[in-house]
């Protein structure tokens, strides 16, 4: 996967504020962008486990990270792109943040009680998806929880669907898009994931993000 084949190196400092203007700007896949990530936080189950640790994948500018910092947890981000890695160092010091992404987390990273991620697993193929589910797994601690929330459809017939629905409402945008990106399924996430021994479960938060929670 290129570091930055979607040039988030130049995005970065605009990127907060993007995001942040998505339900006025009318962009389709960041929609209700601060309550996904929220939900990811809720779906942590923070309130009814001890849990300590937490790594977050594809951290971007920290805007994840910073969510459970707040709740008293250490934080590692790591993410492929350096300039967002400084943005997210400056605005959150107490993140420790490194370079890696699902298929290269650092190896001399411990075991995680939480592995989260947003808005970035939709940049892996899905054989891509199939060989990071291990490597998650292989961060875990037993007991602990992988929750993501992304761009994704809930099987090959209803992607079809929204697809052709976009076409019929005119967003060639959208669909241009879809055409650089890999959404995933969640239905073969699940498969994939319990392949592995996970527990699983999710919900659909928005037109165009699910959120996975799967528990070792």
């Amino acid at each position: 996967m290129s570091a930055d084949k979607w040039g988030f190196a130049q995005w970065a400092p605009s990127y907060d504020d993007s995001v942040s203007r998505a339900d006025l700007s009318g962009d389709w896949i960041f929609k209700d962008y601060g309550r996904v990530l929220d939900t990811v936080v809720a779906y942590c189950g923070l309130d009814e486990n001890s849990y300590s640790s937490l790594l977050d994948i594809g951290c971007g500018t920290g805007s994840l990270a910073a969510r459970f910092l707040s709740r008293g947890l250490q934080v590692t981000g790591i993410d492929p792109v350096a300039e967002m890695r400084r943005i997210c160092r400056r605005q959150y010091p107490a993140v420790r943040v490194m370079a890696g992404d699902f298929l290269k987390i650092p190896p001399s990273l411990p075991r995680f009680d939480l592995i989260v991620s947003t808005y970035a697993l939709h940049h892996l193929t899905a054989p891509e998806k199939a060989a990071a589910v291990p490597l998650l797994k292989k961060h875990l601690k037993p007991g602990g929880r992988v929750v993501i929330a992304d761009l994704m459809f809930q099987n090959a017939a209803a992607e079809n669907r929204i697809k052709q629905a976009l076409r019929e409402a005119g967003r060639a945008d959208i669909l241009a898009d879809f055409a650089e990106e890999f959404p995933a399924l969640y239905e073969e996430l699940g498969i994939l994931f319990q392949g592995e021994g996970f527990c699983f479960d999710g919900a659909r938060l928005t037109d165009s993000v699910w959120l996975l929670r799967a528990s070792l």
